[in-house]
């Protein structure tokens, strides 16, 4: 669906607009939260009070409805000026030509000089810089620290293994009586499917952009999730189709679960929630050399190929990632800024979420690998594919080989 709204978009007429009043009107959406939402329409505001001649209008969605809306917007000609884009859905919109080149303005208009220069290349593609990087973020348990403590088990550490995982995860749902679980399962998420395959040396993706990992390698990994349900290790069948709402929404943010695969970027969700209940934690791993978790940009950043204010749209761009106020403002609610002399100014003062997630930060940086390259285009329908498929098998309507044999079909169509 996304391609066909996508490609119906070439024939679409351009975004952003003028006032009667001479302003020039661009839109900014993101996914996000409330959370996400105050500090982002405070740092808008700082904006259109140095740039009193652009006027900026914003929305946001949650993470499972954005794209959606994104494409229908796109496919009806009203593409947003400036998009919050996804890692995971790069070559699937800069493909067909949706997403403005930035290199012409890279190094100029968005300023670079402060930046890791090998973290500019991950919103670039054949050559074209179709996004900029908004943030660092990787991979991270939420946990409830209580309920570890309660249950006489240890806090998630490096080095722990995912058999450490299951039984710490056991001995919390035991010591409930079962009514909270030890972790929310994790078999139908990708990004977690994803950080697994990179502690055994494999990946989601080849350099050809096909799948990177054999049948095999997805049976043992939702055999593992499949332990961890036999084990009354994690959540009940009918939670398993919350974890990509709002932290609200999960089982972590309804204290129904213990612990939680994450990223750190959405700590001030959970944080909203459950005021300085949580911490968080590495990633378990089987491998004592390799935790799996890269430098991942948290979200990147975007201008509407078909946008008629490309100047303004750059500016706010460039303003977003470089001004140091609005680094002030955004904090690390995306992760760590993406311009290092603002993440240094934004660590000396940080304090509550934000301090928490430098700190995960931080305490992982030395495991950390580097980002692959974008995945390709159809990764998207792949990453709700193995949500759909895993539910099947909770929900005892497929057996995994059942289900791993559709998956397979599909996602190598998907990738066709």
């Amino acid at each position: 669906m996304v391609g066909l709204l996508l490609c119906t978009a070439l024939a679409a007429s351009g975004c952003g607009s003028s006032s009667s009043s001479g302003q020039t009107e661009i839109r900014f959406i993101w996914w996000g939260n409330d959370d996400r939402a105050k500090v982002t329409n405070e740092a808008v505001k700082l904006f259109e009070s140095r740039n009193t001649n652009i006027k900026v209008s914003t929305s946001f969605q949650n993470f499972q409805n954005y794209f959606e809306k994104l494409s229908t917007e796109i496919a009806g000609g009203n593409a947003p000026d400036v998009i919050q884009m996804d890692y995971r859905y790069l070559n699937e919109y800069a493909g067909r030509n949706v997403l403005l080149d930035l290199t012409p303005y890279v190094g100029k208009e968005i300023r670079t000089a402060d930046w890791d220069q090998g973290f500019i290349g991950s919103g670039k593609l054949k050559g074209r810089q179709v996004a900029m990087p908004l943030a660092q973020n990787s991979t991270t348990i939420v946990y409830d620290p209580k309920l570890f403590t309660a249950a006489g088990v240890a806090e998630p550490k490096i080095g722990w293994s995912w058999a450490d995982y299951k039984e710490i995860a056991g001995r919390i749902q035991a010591s409930t009586g079962g009514k909270v679980a030890g972790s929310t399962d994790f078999g139908g998420t990708e990004d977690v499917f994803e950080t697994w395959l990179r502690q055994r040396g494999k990946a989601l993706y080849t350099d050809d952009g096909e799948l990177g990992y054999s049948k095999d390698d997805l049976r043992a990994f939702w055999q593992l999730s499949k332990d961890f349900r036999d084990s009354n290790a994690t959540t009940p069948a009918e939670l398993v189709t919350t974890l990509n709402a709002g932290a609200e929404q999960t089982p972590m943010g309804k204290r129904l679960s213990a612990s939680e695969h994450s990223y750190d970027s959405l700590y001030g969700g959970y944080n909203t929630v459950r005021p300085d209940e949580l911490k968080l934690g590495p990633y378990p791993s089987d491998s004592l050399e390799v935790l799996g978790s890269y430098r991942k940009p948290s979200q990147l950043i975007s201008a509407s190929a078909r946008t008629k204010n490309k100047d303004a749209a750059v500016k706010l761009i460039d303003f977003l990632l470089n001004d140091q106020d609005a680094g002030k403002i955004l904090g690390a609610n995306r992760g760590l800024p993406a311009n290092l002399k603002i993440r240094e100014s934004v660590a000396q003062n940080l304090s509550g979420a934000n301090k928490v997630i430098f700190e995960y930060q931080k305490s992982v940086d030395a495991e950390l690998g580097d980002a692959p390259a974008a995945p390709p285009k159809g990764d998207g329908t792949i990453y709700k594919l193995m949500q759909r498929k895993h539910e099947e098998v909770v929900f005892g309507k497929k057996t995994i080989d059942q289900a791993l044999d559709e998956f397979w079909r599909d996602a190598e169509d998907a990738l066709k």
